[in-house]
């Protein structure tokens, strides 16, 4: 029984630690440019307002099934630097290290809609 009720302990832990991973803008924005560099832009669109979305389904919509393939294959990690947070807007900085290679410091525009945070583009795409 007590074994039953650690296993039970554990997995809840983990699942709240998992699902709060993604509930803070450092989390979203990390999600986000994990998704759009694997060119899974259908999970993407989850973490964005609705006219950024519909970008990304435009982006995503451009790619051919081979260049997706490609794209998840490379090995991609996203580096959080900093965020600054201002009550329903935030700026994420990060960095994205693909194959070994750093790519210079960007920034990233969220902001909460309906209580949980979103990543908001202009329309000159800028991140």
């Amino acid at each position: 029984m007590r074994k039953l009720f650690a296993m039970l302990a554990i997995m809840s832990i983990t699942l709240f630690v998992s699902c709060g991973k993604e509930s803070g803008p450092e989390g979203v924005a990390k999600s986000f440019i994990e998704s759009t560099t694997k060119g899974d832009f259908d999970e993407a669109k989850k973490y964005c307002d609705e006219t950024t979305g519909q970008m990304i389904g435009m982006a995503g919509g451009m790619m051919t099934p081979e260049q997706k393939a490609e794209a998840k294959k490379k090995d991609v990690k996203v580096e959080i630097i900093s965020s600054d947070v201002k009550e329903d807007k935030a700026v994420v900085k990060y960095k994205v290290i693909a194959e070994g290679e750093d790519s210079a410091e960007k920034t990233m525009d969220l902001k909460k809609v309906d209580g949980d945070w979103k990543v908001t583009m202009n329309k000159e795409g800028k991140k």
